[in-house]
């Protein structure tokens, strides 16, 4: 039997190849940096903010510290799925408004109906998300001044019906009592349920199909329509799941404090941009980490909470906001990760390793000694054909 009859034999991975294939501790560094490296930076800001203020982790503290950290930590997060895509919401603090508006002129009164509060506050959410989603990614206008103007229709409304007597109106007691109430330790309720909308986001991002799609088509569009993802559509919808977790942190804010000012949501118009960029995210779009987006919001509800307790003048938590966004955006732009990045591109994009040589026991086999000078075969493409003789013009 010749040796070309012989059955082929499955090929084994040669040591390169399985050396490639084994996850290597860069690129577990790659994959987990994003995540661990603005986890450790708030842990650090924990730690200082406990040795100077140790009252910060007390019973009064954290049930003082974790509800507003929830109310923040729920607009960031839609706010990270509209930076995600490269754009930006200016509508956030005018949402949060209206919502707590609306919230208690149903909800206030006697009689009122917390259940119709909610669903009219979460409505009026929806309605600005689709206008901002349609406006943006239909017409092709600017984020930046779409949201702007949409946020101002909604302070105006806002201002029209806090003037019709919701200025003397409170939250209900039982909403009060629900985002007032702590678990065990002063950790306030409405944290817990910042942080499972955080843990939900997360698994829709990375274990579903229309995460996978959105993450995709807020990467690069262009993929995407390739790939035959609308991305568009999902674009679009970031805006709208947004604008409704503004409205959740809206109605929950309105209750941690009690009643509605037309001043309710100023706060978060800027501290939702830096939390989202604390926890790595470029302004310029890509791959959310819900997880992150948290660590960034601690951090900086660390400082706020500092620069309360240190008495120092309540204008300095902008100062201080605005200084941290700028720091942010820089180590964001000159790639503090960029040497991870980078080896784990040069090990994707590496080449192939070359075949390892016959092993002795399996000769290559050996064919006639070619001679220089001798022609190639017929059909032969290493060797060209010998030019062909012209006929003389003589």
């Amino acid at each position: 039997m010749t040796r070309h009859s012989q059955a082929p034999q499955a090929a084994i991975p040669g040591p390169a190849t399985a050396a490639r294939l084994r996850p290597s501790w860069a690129d577990l560094r790659w994959r987990g940096a994003p995540v661990a490296v603005p986890w450790a930076v708030a842990l650090a800001m924990l730690v200082v903010s406990v040795i100077l203020y140790p009252a910060t982790v007390h019973f009064g503290g954290l049930a003082t510290l974790t509800p507003l950290l929830g109310v923040l930590v729920i607009a960031s997060l839609g706010q990270s799925l509209v930076i995600g895509t490269g754009g930006i919401d200016l509508s956030v603090s005018s949402v949060i408004t209206v919502v707590g508006v609306v919230f208690v002129m149903e909800a206030g009164p006697k009689g009122g109906s917390t259940v119709v509060g909610l669903v009219y506050a979460l409505l009026i959410g929806l309605a600005c998300g689709l206008a901002n989603g349609f406006l943006v990614e239909y017409l092709r206008l600017s984020p930046l001044v779409t949201t702007l103007a949409t946020g101002q229709v909604m302070a105006g409304l806002a201002s029209l019906w806090y003037g019709n007597g919701t200025n003397g109106l409170t939250a209900p007691t039982r909403w009060k009592n629900l985002t007032g109430d702590t678990i065990a330790g002063g950790v306030s309720y409405v944290l817990i349920i910042a942080v499972a909308a955080a843990i939900v986001l997360s698994l829709l991002l990375s274990y579903t199909t229309v995460g996978r799609r959105l993450t995709v088509a807020s990467t690069s569009p262009r993929a995407a329509g390739y790939q035959g993802i609308r991305a568009r559509r999902y674009r679009a919808a970031t805006y709208v799941v947004a604008s409704v977790l503004y409205a959740l942190a809206g109605v929950l804010f309105v209750g941690v404090i009690g009643t509605s000012t037309l001043s309710l949501g100023d706060v978060y118009q800027l501290s939702t941009i830096v939390a989202v960029v604390l926890g790595g995210a470029a302004l310029s779009g890509g791959k959310l980490h819900p997880a992150a987006t948290l660590a960034g919001a601690l951090f900086l509800a660390l400082i706020n909470n500092d620069v309360s307790a240190s008495g120092i003048p309540s204008g300095w938590q902008s100062v201080l906001q605005g200084a941290v966004l700028v720091l942010a955006m820089a180590a964001t732009a000159t790639g503090v990760l960029r040497g991870l990045r980078r080896r784990r591109l040069r090990t994707a994009l590496a080449p192939p390793a070359a075949l390892a040589p016959p092993t002795p026991s399996e000769p290559a086999p050996a064919g006639p000694a070619a001679d220089p000078g001798s022609p190639a075969p017929p059909g032969d493409p290493e060797q060209p054909d010998p030019p062909t003789a012209q006929p003389s013009r003589e």
